[in-house]
C-alpha cells in the first residue's frame, strides 16, 4: 500500500469509521478473521468497497477481485420446475415453505441480497450503517426504482412493508426473524430515500435480516392489499408475475422498467411438481430447463448425466428432529432425548443421503459455514452403550412406543426410516406418520403467547421439519430454540440458552460471538430438544444451455442475469 492510500485509510478510521467498523478492521489485522470471514462481516456492517480493499491490502491479504461483465444471449423463455406452495395466496409475509419463497423470489426484491459466499450485496438499499451499539441502522435507498404497477419506490414503501412483517396480527411468518429484534413502530422514514430501523436490542447482523434470507421481506408498495400478490404485478424485480394457478404453475414476463436494465430472458414458465421422480423425469425429458431444488437421495440419475449441470451452494440448510419437552411422555427427560441422539451414525447418514454434499451436524444450528461457530465443542457420535445407560437411568430400560410425524419432502422420509431403525437398539418402537407437505404445514400456527396453533409441524411429539439456509443463525436461535419462539416445535424453554442467544446476537466482535455460540452449543448438547443430524448443500439442476444461474443456499431462485444458449 502506498503512503497516500495508507494516510487516507487511517484518516477514514479516525474521522468516519465508528467503533464497530474499527473493531472489525482490528480483528482482520489481528488474525481473528480470515479473508472470507472479513468480507462477510464487512458487507454486513456496510463498509464501502474502498475501505474493504484498503483493509485487506494493509493486512497483507489478496485485494478485491473485479469480475468482467458477462455477455448474455437475449431472448427465450426459461422453463422451471419447483414444488408447489401449500396455499393459494402468495402474500410474501406468509411464506414458510420452499414453494412459496421460490415463486415469490422470481419477481420480488429485498433491501439487501445475501450471496453464496455469505456476503451482502446492495439491492433496493445502496448502503447501511449502524450506530455504535448496533441498535439503530440507517439505510439509504436506491433512487429511480419503479414498482411493476408504475408507482415510484421510496421510504414509505419500506416502512409499510416492515410494519406488516412485524405485526403480530398479520399472519407474518417473518416474526421468526424479527420477534424481539424489531417491533411495530420501529421502522421510521427519515426522507424519501432514507429509512432507520430502531431495534429492540443490539443486533450486529441486522442487515442479513433485511436480506433475501428473510424471504418474506419482499418490498411492496405502501398501499399493497393482502391477497393481491398473485393477481396484480407489484414488485420491483426483473420479472413480473402475470398468472398463477395453485398446484399447477405460474408465468412471469420480463419487466421493461426494471432498475437493473434489461433481463436477458423474455420470461419464465413455472411448473409445480409434488414428486421428486416426476421432477427428475421432466428435466431429463426436456419439459423443464431447470429444477429449483433436487435431492441427492432421490435425484441420483441427474448426477452422472452429461446433459445436466448441477448447481451447488454450501450453507446451513438442514432438517430439525424436534422432540416435545412439555408433554407427559418419555421425551420430557433430557436423558431420553440424549439417548435418541446417540443412536445415530451421522457420517453414515450423510454418506447415504448426500454423498459428499453435506456436513455432519452436532445438534445445534451452528453449521460449519458460520465463522461464529465454536469448533472446540466435541462432536456427538454414535454410542449405544451410553444411550442404553441413559434410558435405564430415566426409567425406560425396556423402551417405549412413540410416533414421529413428518412430511413427504426430499430425503426426509428416508431420514425418518433411518431414525426408526436406529432407536430400536434402545428399545424405542417408533411409528412413522409421513404426510404431504401441504398437510404437514396445514392448520393455524399463531405462535406464542397464544400457543402453537393446530398445525402438525409445531405440535407432534416428534417431528422432522425442513429448514432453509440463513446467512446468520439468528432465526434458528430466536424462532426455533428461544423460549416461546414462533417456530419452536420442541416447545423448549431455557433461561440460560435465552441469555446466551441474546448476548450472541448483540455481540460485535467475532471472538465474543464464538464465546456465546460455544455456550449455546454445549447447552443444546446437554438438553437435546432438537437433533440437527446434518447441514446439506443446496442443490439445483439444469440443462447445459442454462447460463448465468447460481444456486442460492436458502433456495431463492434469482433469474435476472440468467440466459439460454
Amino acid at each position: 500500500m502506498d503512503r497516500e492510500t495508507r494516510r487516507r485509510f487511517e484518516e477514514y478510521r479516525r474521522e468516519q469509521a465508528g467503533p464497530i467498523e474499527n473493531t472489525l478492521i482490528d480483528e482482520l489485522a489481528d488474525g481473528e478473521l480470515d479473508r472470507g470471514e472479513f468480507l462477510q462481516r464487512a458487507t454486513m456492517f456496510g463498509l464501502s468497497v474502498s475501505a474493504i480493499g484498503a483493509a485487506l491490502e494493509l493486512s497483507g491479504h489478496n485485494p478485491l477481485a473485479h469480475a468482467a461483465p458477462v455477455a448474455h444471449k437475449v431472448g427465450g423463455r426459461l422453463k422451471v420446475g419447483i414444488i408447489p406452495p401449500p396455499v393459494s395466496s402468495l402474500d410474501p409475509h406468509t411464506y414458510k415453505d420452499t414453494g412459496g419463497l421460490q415463486t415469490g423470489s422470481i419477481c420480488g426484491e429485498f433491501l439487501t441480497r445475501a450471496t453464496q459466499s455469505l456476503t451482502l450485496d446492495p439491492e433496493l438499499a445502496t448502503s447501511w450503517t449502524p450506530n455504535a451499539e448496533a441498535t439503530i441502522w440507517t439505510y439509504k435507498l436506491r433512487p429511480n426504482v419503479k414498482f411493476q404497477s408504475g408507482q415510484a419506490f421510496g421510504a414509505d414503501d419500506v416502512v409499510a412493508t416492515f410494519e406488516r412483517l412485524v405485526d403480530p396480527n398479520s399472519g407474518s411468518q417473518a416474526l421468526s426473524a424479527y420477534k424481539g429484534v424489531l417491533s411495530p413502530g420501529g421502522t421510521k422514514r427519515v426522507d424519501n430515500l432514507t429509512v432507520q430501523f430502531h431495534l429492540d436490542a443490539p443486533t450486529a447482523s441486522f442487515p442479513y435480516l433485511t436480506s433475501s434470507t428473510t424471504y418474506q421481506a419482499i418490498l411492496l408498495p405502501a398501499d399493497y392489499k393482502t391477497g393481491t400478490f398473485e393477481k396484480t404485478p407489484q414488485t420491483t424485480g426483473a420479472f413480473r408475475l402475470v398468472s398463477y394457478t395453485p398446484g399447477v404453475g405460474a408465468k412471469f414476463e420480463r419487466f421493461a422498467g426494471w432498475w437493473g436494465g434489461r433481463a436477458p430472458l423474455d420470461g419464465i414458465d413455472v411448473t409445480y411438481y409434488t414428486d421428486d421422480a416426476a421432477t427428475t423425469a421432466a428435466l431429463l425429458g426436456g419439459q423443464v430447463n431447470l429444477v429449483g431444488q433436487i435431492n441427492f437421495a432421490t435425484g441420483r440419475p441427474l448426477f452422472n448425466n452429461s446433459n445436466v449441470q448441477i448447481f451447488n451452494a454450501r450453507g446451513a440448510t438442514h432438517r430439525q428432529v424436534c422432540m416435545r419437552v412439555d408433554v407427559r411422555n418419555p421425551l420430557r427427560d433430557w436423558r431420553v432425548r440424549q439417548a435418541i441422539a446417540l443412536t445415530l451414525d451421522r457420517p453414515a447418514i450423510v454418506k447415504t443421503l448426500f454423498g459428499t454434499f453435506a456436513d455432519v451436524g452436532n445438534d445445534s444450528p451452528f453449521a460449519p459455514v458460520y465463522p461464529s461457530r465454536d469448533p472446540s465443542v466435541p462432536q456427538r457420535k454414535k454410542n449405544i452403550r451410553l444411550a442404553k445407560r441413559l434410558m435405564a437411568a430415566a426409567g425406560y430400560r425396556k423402551g417405549f412406543a412413540i410416533t414421529l410425524t413428518t412430511e413427504q419432502t426430499g430425503e426426509i422420509p428416508q431420514l425418518a426410516q433411518i431414525i426408526q431403525r436406529s432407536v430400536r437398539a434402545i428399545g424405542i418402537r417408533m411409528n412413522l406418520k409421513i404426510i404431504t407437505a401441504t398437510a404437514y404445514f396445514a392448520g393455524s400456527q399463531s405462535g406464542p403467547p397464544t400457543g402453537w396453533g393446530t398445525t402438525p409441524w409445531l405440535n407432534a411429539p416428534v417431528n422432522i421439519t425442513d429448514w432453509g439456509h440463513r446467512a446468520v443463525p439468528n432465526v434458528y436461535l430466536t424462532s426455533a430454540l428461544e423460549t416461546k419462539g414462533i417456530w419452536n416445535a420442541a416447545h423448549y424453554a431455557s433461561a440460560r440458552f435465552d441469555r446466551a442467544a441474546k448476548s450472541y446476537i448483540g455481540a460485535i466482535a467475532v471472538k465474543d460471538q464464538r464465546r456465546f455460540a460455544g455456550q449455546m452449543q454445549r447447552i443444546l448438547l446437554h438438553d437435546t430438544p432438537v437433533i440437527f443430524p446434518y447441514f446439506y448443500n443446496y442443490l439445483g439442476a439444469g440443462s447445459k444451455n442454462v447460463k448465468g444461474y447460481k444456486a442460492d443456499a436458502q433456495g431463492s431462485i434469482f433469474f435476472s442475469h440468467t440466459s439460454l444458449d
